[in-house]
């Protein structure tokens, strides 16, 4: 019995024979399941030989299941993550707060007497703006004083 046909595929008849469970010598099977490792036009062959039919269809499909799954798990671990990090924040603020010694006990009281603000940034301000003006005054007379080449050239 020929098993391959001209063109390297395998034969109607050997996959019937295979399919139905005929008496085939072991090297026989051996060919035949090595040329089903590699080749999926033969496999897809077998595969229709071993259904006998078309394959059926499922009722229904599974993607909408599927997606309500992959929806709740996605929103369980944001949560998860969420209320670990609540209850870290919860744990800290109840550390500093709760305790009659904390931290906040223990700041200085700020003198009544202090500058405001506005007036320190307005200080600040003056200062930055002589500073540049300086800046600005070097450059601008870089450009109104050449100095001559050194080097004789």
């Amino acid at each position: 019995m020929d098993i391959f046909q001209h063109d390297g595929h395998l034969t109607d008849r050997a996959l019937a024979d295979l399919a139905a469970g005929a008496a085939l010598d072991e090297c026989s099977r051996l060919e035949i399941a090595e040329h089903l490792a590699f080749c999926d036009l033969c496999l897809q062959r077998y595969t229709d030989a071993l259904a006998g039919t078309e394959l059926l269809v499922p009722a229904h499909s599974c993607r909408e299941t599927l997606w309500t799954r992959i929806r709740s798990r996605t929103i369980r671990l944001f949560m998860n993550r969420y209320a670990t990090a609540a209850a870290a924040v919860a744990l800290a603020l109840t550390m500093v707060w709760g305790s009659g010694s904390g931290i906040l006990a223990k700041l200085p009281e700020l003198p009544e007497n202090r500058p405001a603000f506005s007036e320190r940034f307005q200080k600040w301000n003056q200062s930055l703006d002589s500073a540049m003006s300086g800046v600005n005054d070097f450059f601008d007379g870089l450009g109104r004083h050449p100095r001559p080449l050194q080097g004789g050239n």
